[in-house]
């Protein structure tokens, strides 16, 4: 496997179109990659915060032999995470503007 600096096994190209696309779109961007590769993408994505989920749209890709050849004992754990449901669909985030209340007084305090 090549890799870039980062050990990055694609290119960073790639990686910027999958960290834009949405995740049904995953699965097609990585489709032409060969197994091998996509399990060390899988991989590589999965061990880092802001690529998690990403990794997981690859492994759900890959078979657990290609996870273990790309993570060792690890890609028994990233397998099974693939293949799992979300317990809760995640909402897309979105700014909302909280309404303020303000909290009403109580009697005046006498000045003594």
């Amino acid at each position: 496997m090549i890799t870039d600096s980062d050990g990055c096994p694609v290119p960073d190209e790639l990686i910027g179109r999958l960290y834009g696309a949405p995740m049904h779109r995953i699965d097609g961007l990585v489709s032409p990659l060969p197994p091998g590769p996509r399990g060390n993408l899988a991989a590589f994505c999965y061990g880092r915060a802001h690529l998690r989920d990403i990794g997981l749209a690859i492994a759900a890709t890959c078979d657990l032999q290609t996870l273990i050849d790309a993570g060792g004992r690890a890609g028994n754990s990233l397998f099974a995470a693939s293949r799992e449901r979300p317990s809760e669909a995640k909402q897309p985030f979105s700014w909302t503007r909280r309404r303020v209340s303000l909290a009403t007084t109580g009697p005046a305090l006498e000045a003594e």
